[in-house]
């Protein structure tokens, strides 16, 4: 056999891949070194546990928490009123048993579990490679690319004066290292997608007539199926559209449906049926579930936005998009297409969830520049440029998430840690949260501040009347609602309170910036923490 090819992973692959993707998920670590080195932990201020996208980040967090309560269905804490508990975002109760059950902190759990995430996620990317490529080069450059491959998003900020509406900037779901710096779920997604990918272009490759079993990816199969519908069900609908029409294609083409071919796509599709019906069901029977579905808008980015944020992989992989499109063969090169084609069509269809199907997108775009690379870049580059090339183009590519990286810990580095307000609050915000961890229940409401509100449920497991835009249910009334009690401009302070039998009521300079409320005039103060006060009604 020729050296530099293998049909099965080395194990001293494994131990790069390892090396390589453990070496990623301590970078996206090093921002917290950096804050403990800026001083923050001596500082009046406290880091309230997530670093990157920290008010989706909080609500996750919420959900660990009524995990060590026992709770496996989600209610949101966000919002003020009891409601119907629906089985969505699963892996973060789980991870809240878990914590409760080993008495870890949530806190800890969750990154944790982003570790272990962000590792498997790049085990499977590369599998995904050698699936696909006997050649070890072939499978590192895709690797590669699919892990660090980003856009021009850090220019693009610049020169548009602040928007961040590139996808390298704004869709983690898209890019695999970004995934690893915001959450569980997303680098868990874009490892099922890659193990569920690799199946595909394994079985329907020409020659192969291999029926769905156990020891032949069936099972992976399947299990990647319901896992995703249960991490991230939006993910499954370009993903199965490429595919149907990836079988139809040839279906049309013989004038016969193949059965082997529909058993395949019937094991890959069937597992996420239920959860599709559960989820419709959901929407049009909860009004919870529904309220937070109408708020949940994630819009596309702009075309052209959309083109700078995917960079030098996309400029890369034009030759092999090119031959895809001119032979469409049907092996990997048709079905990623397919799948490419499919998540740009769907980004761009009058949904709330619009950017929701860009997720894998580097996943595709790596395969084609990894294609390019291997039978149009390298055959017109010298062989002693290559490497040179690559030492440079490598860098360019990851800029961007470098740039996303360490973006939100710059404040706290040049000394202004009030820059980062959000993600750090007054340190007496979290002794009172912790107080009221004590002294609240589930069902219990607090009004604070937008600020506090977003971490307060995650800390303490109370509720908050008003927290985050998405699972606040009729968010802008609340929103609004607190803002005018807390400046007073509300008529009534006891109206608000009685409203949603609110429980404590939390005054710091979070709020005093709101305005001075006579409201407090009628509280009893029951517990003072630094510059932060808790009052009863």
């Amino acid at each position: 056999m020729q050296s530099g090819y293998s049909a099965h992973i080395a194990p001293g692959e494994w131990r790069w891949v390892i090396v390589f993707g453990v070496g990623l998920v301590l970078l996206a670590f090093t921002p917290f070194v950096l804050m403990l080195v800026g001083g923050i932990a001596a500082s009046d201020w406290q880091f309230m546990g997530v670093l990157h996208n920290y008010r989706d980040g909080a609500t996750y967090l919420s959900k660990m928490f009524l995990g060590t309560q026992g709770k496996l269905m989600v209610q949101f804490l966000h919002t003020p009123e009891p409601h119907n508990p629906a089985l969505i975002q699963v892996l973060y109760p789980l991870l809240g048993q878990i914590a409760g059950f080993t008495n870890i902190s949530t806190i800890v759990l969750f990154h944790v579990a982003r570790v272990i995430s962000g590792v498997f996620m790049y085990m499977a990317l590369y599998q995904l490679g050698a699936l696909i490529w006997m050649r070890q080069r072939a499978r590192r450059v895709f690797f590669v690319v699919a892990a660090l491959g980003a856009g021009f998003g850090w220019i693009y900020v610049l020169v548009s004066g602040g928007r961040v509406d590139a996808p390298d900037l704004s869709i983690p779901e898209a890019f695999p290292f970004y995934s690893t710096v915001v959450n569980v779920h997303f680098p868990l997604t874009l490892a099922c997608l890659a193990l569920l990918a690799g199946v595909v272009i394994s079985t329907f490759r020409p020659g192969v007539n291999s029926t769905p079993q156990i020891n032949n990816g069936g099972l992976t199969a399947a299990l990647a199926s319901l896992a995703l519908a249960l991490l991230y069900p939006q993910a499954l609908v370009p993903f199965g559209a490429a595919l149907a029409v990836f079988l139809g294609i040839g279906w049309l083409r013989r004038r016969r449906v193949d059965r082997r071919e529909l058993s395949w796509l019937l094991v890959i599709a069937l597992p996420a049926v239920p959860l599709a019906v559960y989820y419709a069901a959901l929407v049009a029977f909860n009004p919870a579930i529904a309220e937070w579905n109408r708020q949940n808008v994630t819009a596309a980015p702009p075309p052209l936005a959309l083109l700078v944020g995917l960079g030098l992989p996309l400029l890369l992989g034009l030759p092999g998009i090119v031959r895809a499109l001119r032979r469409f063969e049907a092996d990997g090169d048709r079905f990623m297409l397919l799948w490419l084609a499919a998540m740009l069509i769907m980004m761009y269809l009058p949904t709330n969830i619009q950017r929701r199907f860009a997720v894998g997108m580097m996943i595709a775009i790596a395969y084609f520049a990894t294609r390019s690379l291997e039978d149009f870049w390298f055959q017109r580059i010298n062989r002693r440029w290559r490497y040179r090339l690559a030492l440079a183009v490598v860098p360019v590519m990851f800029f961007t998430q470098l740039f996303v990286l360490f973006t939100p810990v710059l404040p706290v580095l040049i000394g202004r840690p009030a820059d980062s307000h959000g993600l750090l609050l007054d340190r007496g915000y979290a002794a009172a949260f912790r107080w009221l961890g004590d002294r609240t229940a589930l069902d219990d409401v607090v009004l604070v501040g937008p600020a506090g509100g977003v971490w307060l449920p995650g800390w303490a497991g109370a509720r908050v009347v008003y927290g985050h835009p998405y699972e606040t249910l009729q968010a802008e009334t609340r929103y609004q609602q607190v803002m005018d009690w807390y400046s007073g401009r509300a008529a009534d302070c006891a109206a608000l309170l009685d409203q949603y039998s609110v429980a404590y009521v939390i005054r710091g300079p979070d709020e005093a910036v709101l305005g001075e409320s006579p409201c407090f005039d009628d509280l009893t103060p029951v517990a003072r923490f630094g510059r932060v006060s808790v009052y009863a009604p």
